[in-house]
Formats: C-alpha cells, structure tokens, sequence
C-alpha cells in the first residue's frame, strides 16, 4: 500500500479522510495507536471517528464550518481531527501555550462554530482560559453564542477526571450521541470533498506578531508525509512515536504519516516528557520520530542516565548542526541511524527542503537543510533590491511551491504582501543556497527559536508593556544563545521611577496565561542607562546582548 500511494502520486489526488478512510478498511485489525497503555485497532479508530463526525453533524456542524480544538496529544483529539475532516468542515488547532490576548485576537477572526477543549493541562485551566477570552460569552442551556464571534454555537470540555463545566459539554456524552452514526452519509461527504478543499486552519507562530491563520488544501499536510515516507524509506515494519503537540504542523504530520499514508502505529505521548519517551523506547521499540533540539537534547540526559535502548532508527529534524554532532557521538552510541534535517513554514505545508540521508557527504548533513522538494523551485533574493543571488550569498529565502497554502484567513492584504512580481513567496527567511543546498541562517529582524517555537522579540517587548503599564517604562527582549532552549528569551527592562525590579518568578507568574509560555522571558534583567544606539538611531542589539550576557553569567 505504501509503495503503490507513493509511485502513483495517490497522496496528490486525494483528500486525508478518502486515504484515512481507506487505510482503516484495509488495516482493520493493526492497531493504530498506543497510548498509556491503551491500544486501539484501525477499526476500532475509525468507528470511534465515525461516532464523533455523527455527533458533530447532530449538532449543525456542516460543510465549510470552523471547528477549533485547543488539543493535547491523545486519541480523542485525533478523533476531533478525523471526523471534522470526514464531513467537510474545517480543523484550527489553537497552541496550548497561548494566554488571553492570543485568543482574544484570534477566536473572532477564525469564527468557530464549535470549540473542544482539554479542560486542564499541567497547571492550566483552559475552560476558564476560554471563558475569559469571550467576555461577552453567553450561556442557555446546552448552547452558547458570543456576538465577537457570531458562528459559535458549542462548547465541547475532554476532561480525564471526569469533570463537568456549565456551558461546556463533555467530550465522551457527545461521542456516545453519535453512535448509530449513518455511515453511508458519512462516506458520502467524504467522497464529495476533493483535494483542493480548504480544510485546514493551521497558525502560524506569530513571528510578526498575533499569529495568522494560514489556509491549507489536501496537498499541502500530505505533501508533508509523502516526503518524510519516501526520504526515510518508511515501510510498513515502521512506528512512530510522536513527541509534537497536537497544535503544532509536526504533530499533524505525525498523524498523516501513520495513520493516513501508511497504515503504521502511532505512539502518542499527551505531552512530551523525555523519561516517557524513553520508556515507550524501551517497551514498545518505535522507529521513527520527529523533534527539534529541545527535544533531542533533553532524551539525551535521560538515556545517559542508565543503560537504555535507543530504538528509533530514523528521524525527521529541525536541528542545529551541535545536536547533529549529539546524534551521531551520544544519542545512536554507534547504531545506524537515519536523520534529515529540515526547512519548514507553516505557509508550505509545512516542508520546504530537506536532507537525504543517503547523502554521502557529513557536511551536508550536518550544516544545511537539504534541496527543495520535487516541484519547489527555491532562491534567494537580496534583501532591499529583490535581485536573485548567486551560491554562496546570502539574503532572504523566496521560493515557488505546487503545495503552498491558500492565503491568510481574512488577511488578504498580508497574503499579497508576502508575494513579489515574479510570484515568489518571500519567507522572511535569512540564508543561502550553495550546490543546490539549503542553509538556512535565521528569521530576518528580531525573531528567535526558542524551544522550537518562533518568538518574536519584539512583540514580547510590547506584550510586557502591556501587562507590566505600572512598573515598566521601556522592554528589549534579546534571545540569548542557550544549549537547551536554541535561544534563552531575556526581557531587559527599564523601570518607571520609584519601581524596584521585582524577582523573576513573580514576573514569570504574572505573564501566565496572558502570553504564550514560550514568549515568557526566562529573566528580567534591569537596565538603568540609555539604550545603547547605532548610527541611525536604533538600539544597538550586538552590543546590548553582549552586555546582558557577561550580566547573565555573573
């Protein structure tokens, strides 16, 4: 089946519900995910999807709507993600990470018809989190509505206590009110959707600021999975263990490339803990896996710890050439293993270029991103005169791509921006290309990965602003260099006059909720002379972030 999909471009002409759907009746009795112990066949996965598409249906959920679910990474929201697919409407995941002024921002844009939630996360409250994002929220009985966001019917809570909320209703009553489903209507819509259906609202990560809604059809996720399938040789001995949130592109690629394109076991984690990683490694042997360098580096000091087994032979990665180095000399100890370093956005669904693994030269594959996909047409271009440059140069990454995304919701303008005369998507991307290889160098302007997550320096500071309008006057956000993190957020501040900078984790305190976790500065560092400037009048990063760090290591 794998084989035949990928010689036959099937992924491109299809919708992943007509594959997800077909790859269920032929693998019946494999079992499609384990979780916590809990083992779940392919059909068993399809009838509890089909439950929940007739469920949604019973609640006026309908071609073209919105359905966003702010998800841990867990059966139930693979369901969500299935059955919204199944009868046309439209999934959004949301970042868990997320406080106030994100949803505040996106949830009228968006326009959800219905919103499913985990109820806690951690520490995290998200029914309440919601509640406080709709302010004009109102509640009848079993329905809800809002005038910010005219569409919302129902609020959907999955609780693992068995919790109940007013206003919300529970995942697993709304599951059972769909058994019995129709599965004849059910294929029916699933055969009426085509490939170029918009059914994805994916966010971008905010690099610019409030995160976009990027618009995908069919081929752009399964464009994805068909190039990690055919780049790691993936073969139906293959499993996969998944260590990405269900809200970000890496965890939906986790479930197109197991249980859409290939019919393979999907290990599922709800939240990624390394000692758990490890532990599936040990009982249950995946192969296959996806991670940033946070997340290779924090199974490193797990497995150095004992005598483990690291199982996993192949790996899609968005890494730094010091945790390739980690890879080849700690993590395999000596084992054969297959790693492709990646280029991605969120506007292509989301790979761009990546590295064959049989590619002979080491330097390669520990230094670039890889050649474009088949059909990307990659260049760089100079960063003020838009003109192509030659190998070696370096300016901004612009590329043409048969599997690019649709445009943002309700941004026309910003889509257009992102597009020049001659039709190349402009990435905001700094790098070069050097034998047809991609090296990929970091965001233009002020925006750093930090834990695999974009952050935008900038709109922390102005975030900070915003939380903090008592005690500070002025905020430069800088990204420190950071073994763990990639970048280590530091937030340094001037204070109003007569404040005193108060301790880190009172502040840390203060932001939760109201910003992403991510964008949460690790330190609070006070700064009580002018800004360091350069010629043209702007603050002098270089020189400020070399003063923060001798400040930061004493």
């Amino acid at each position: 089946m794998i084989h035949e999909r990928s010689v036959t471009n099937q992924w491109y002409h299809s919708t992943v519900q007509e594959l997800f759907y077909e790859t269920c009746k032929e693998r019946k009795k494999k079992t499609a995910i384990i979780f916590e112990g809990l083992r779940i066949s392919f059909a068993e996965l399809q009838d509890n999807v089909h439950k929940l598409s007739q469920a949604l249906i019973n609640l006026g959920v309908k071609r073209d709507d919105h359905v966003v679910m702010l998800p841990t990474s867990c059966p139930e929201f693979t369901y969500v993600y299935f059955a919204v697919l199944q009868i046309g409407a439209v999934i959004n995941p949301l970042n868990l990470l997320w406080g106030e002024i994100e949803l505040e921002g996106i949830l009228p844009r968006n326009n959800p018809k219905v919103i499913i939630t985990i109820d806690k996360n951690g520490d995290r409250d998200y029914v309440g989190l919601i509640k406080d994002s709709i302010p004009d929220l109102k509640i009848e009985n079993q329905n809800v509505s809002s005038k910010s966001i005219p569409a919302l019917t129902h609020l959907v809570s999955l609780s693992r206590t068995g919790d109940h909320y007013a206003g919300f209703l529970d995942f697993y009553r709304l599951m059972e009110t769909g058994e019995g489903y129709d599965e004849k209507n059910i294929l029916r819509l699933i055969q009426e959707s085509s490939c170029t259906d918009i059914q994805f609202m994916c966010q971008t990560s905010g690099s610019t600021g409030l995160s976009k809604s990027a618009l995908w059809n069919h081929r752009s996720p399964l464009s994805t999975a068909h190039f990690i399938i055919k780049t790691l040789v993936y073969s139906e001995d293959d499993s996969y263990l998944n260590m990405s949130p269900y809200y970000h592109n890496s965890g939906l690629a986790a479930m197109n490339t197991s249980l859409v394109l290939t019919g393979t076991t999907l290990y599922l984690m709800e939240n990624f803990h390394p000692g758990a990683a490890v532990e599936i490694m040990q009982k249950h042997k995946p192969t296959v896996t996806f991670g940033f360098d946070a997340h290779f580096q924090a199974l490193n000091m797990v497995l150095r710890k004992g005598d483990f087994d690291f199982t996993l032979t192949k790996a899609i990665a968005a890494i730094s050439p010091s945790t390739y180095e980690l890879f080849v000399n700690d993590i395999c100890r000596g084992k054969r293993f297959m790693v492709s370093n990646i280029y991605a956005q969120t506007e292509n669904g989301p790979c761009v270029a990546l590295v064959e693994p049989d590619c002979v030269s080491h330097q390669l594959r520990k230094y670039t991103n890889g050649r474009p996909l088949p059909g990307v047409e990659l260049v760089i271009k100079h960063i003020t005169t838009g003109e192509k440059l030659s190998d070696g140069q370096q300016g901004e990454i612009c590329y043409k791509s048969p599997y690019l995304f649709s445009g943002y919701y309700k941004q026309e303008e910003e889509t257009k921006k992102l597009y020049d005369e001659e039709g190349y998507l402009h990435s905001g991307d700094f790098g070069y290309l050097e034998g047809g290889y991609l090296h990929y160098l970091g965001r233009l302007g002020d925006v750093v990965k930090s834990g695999g997550e974009n952050v935008s320096t900038s709109y922390v500071s102005g975030l900070l602003l915003r939380i903090f309008p008592d005690e500070f006057e002025d905020v430069t956000t800088l990204g420190l260099p950071d073994s763990y993190w990639g970048n280590r957020i530091v937030a340094c501040v001037r204070l109003k006059e007569g404040k005193s900078i108060r301790e880190t984790e009172a502040l840390k305190k203060e932001c939760k909720g109201k910003m992403a976790d991510y964008e949460i500065p690790k330190a609070f560092i006070e700064w009580t002379e002018a800004w360091p400037m350069t010629e043209i009048g702007k603050i002098d990063i270089t020189v400020l972030k070399q003063v923060i760090e001798k400040l930061d290591n004493n």
